[in-house]
């Protein structure tokens, strides 16, 4: 599975926020799936994440806290809460749903140096394949911000590859069981 540097999609609600400091799209095409909808991929990515994401996320909330930027939302139960926000479209901690379509979901960040929009754009093709768009918009409200994402824009990159190539796996993965499972139980 191979994410590749995209444009935004021409329906996409991420272009209701548009200009922003910093954008990027990186899309996929992918098999049909039921599971793939755009709150699943949010969730996945989001609560899903390997260790060595969390220990990088802990290690971030740990350096910028000094500078009074917020932390992530850990804690009990996080996980359940954020994918409970996501599917209602409700406000969590620092997070938003500023826009939330059946073929769209998109999450605001919001902090005192910048806020970021992530939003998970699904495109059914005529060939039978999916298109799966992951969008970053970012907006700066200060210097700290630009020099804040300058540095976290190298591993940004990263996370949102393999947490994305991640999610749609394990999403895949599940469909391809419950359709077994269907099939082995006649249900």
């Amino acid at each position: 599975m191979k994410l590749i540097k995209s444009s935004l999609p021409e329906n996409a609600q991420t272009g209701h926020f548009l200009p922003a400091g910093y954008v990027e799209a990186y899309a996929v095409i992918v098999p049909e799936c039921s599971r793939l909808t755009p709150d699943n991929i949010l969730v996945a990515m989001w609560t899903d994440f390997p260790k060595w994401l969390r220990m990088l996320f802990t290690l971030r909330d740990w350096l910028v806290k000094p500078f009074g930027l917020k932390a992530g939302s850990g804690g009990k139960n996080a996980g359940q809460k954020l994918e409970a926000a996501i599917r209602a479209g409700n406000p969590l901690g620092l997070m938003t749903v500023p826009a939330k379509t059946a073929d769209e979901t998109v999450i605001r960040l919001t902090d005192k140096h910048l806020t970021a929009e992530l939003s998970v754009h699904s495109e059914k093709r005529t060939d039978g394949q999916r298109k799966i768009s992951i969008i970053t918009l970012v907006h700066f409200h200060s210097a700290a911000g630009k020099m804040y994402f300058f540095v976290i824009r190298p591993f940004h990159k990263i996370i949102v590859k393999t947490a994305t190539k991640r999610s749609l796996k394990r999403l895949q993965a599940g469909n391809s069981a419950r359709r077994k499972e269907i099939t082995t139980n006649g249900g």
